[in-house]
């Protein structure tokens, strides 16, 4: 220590050169922010941080599909209100049926059309078959699957989707109609079932507005 020196000069000293390093690292930002401001005057899209960009991606992109479906749910909606359905979850159906429809490659009208027949849109309807909800899930036989992933059979979105689930399986695996009697749970070599299964087809198709193709022509969804 120099001849003179203390200690409160010395802590004084400390201080002095901490806050000259600190102001000039201050001086340095200031500086640099300042050029900043002049070179970009404006927000950058380039600058932005990698979350805010594909958060405004992800939103972009929620608002296109909203708009997309749009036009589809109000048609499903009339279709709906045309067959009865009450106006207290009309709209919420329509939605459902719409996005659910496009999640497995569905024709919305052949879901709304089950839909009618099997519960005319009642997400609390209960058979004497032990079947529940919108689409009826039966639940000896899809019980145990709803509850080990979860679903609740009384939410309309969740008993849409998991019967159209069930439906599309059915369907990739026997055609279009003969997928639809099995969601009726039609048994083969059994003539009792096999009535039962030709009168629910009729009346999904009914309901459907199916139109019988002529023998040249495809049997395609109208």
């Amino acid at each position: 220590m120099r001849v003179g020196w203390n200690k409160r000069y010395v802590l004084h000293w400390l201080l002095c050169m901490q806050w000259h390093r600190n102001s000039s690292r201050l001086g340095s930002l200031v500086i640099l922010t300042a050029a900043l401001v002049v070179v970009f005057p404006e927000p950058i899209a380039s600058v932005l941080p990698v979350d805010i960009k594909e958060q405004s991606l992800q939103q972009a992109d929620s608002r296109a599909s909203v708009m997309s479906i749009g036009p589809a749910v109000r048609s499903m909606d009339e279709f709906l209100k045309h067959h009865e359905v009450g106006e207290t979850n009309r709209s919420r159906l329509a939605e459902s049926i719409v996005t659910t429809a496009r999640k497995y490659n569905l024709n919305p009208r052949l879901i709304a059309s089950i839909m009618i027949v099997e519960s005319r849109g009642n997400p609390f309807a209960i058979s004497g078959k032990y079947a529940i909800g919108i689409m009826q899930i039966h639940l000896p036989t899809w019980g145990y699957a709803a509850d080990r992933e979860g679903i609740n059979l009384f939410k309309i979105e969740d008993n849409i989707d998991f019967g159209a689930r069930i439906l599309q399986n059915y369907i990739r695996q026997s055609g279009l109609w003969e997928g639809v009697k099995r969601y009726n749970g039609f048994v083969p070599d059994n003539p009792a079932s096999e009535h039962s299964a030709e009168e629910y087809v009729a009346k999904v198709q009914q309901v459907y507005e199916f139109q019988q193709p002529a023998a040249s022509q495809p049997a395609v969804l109208q």
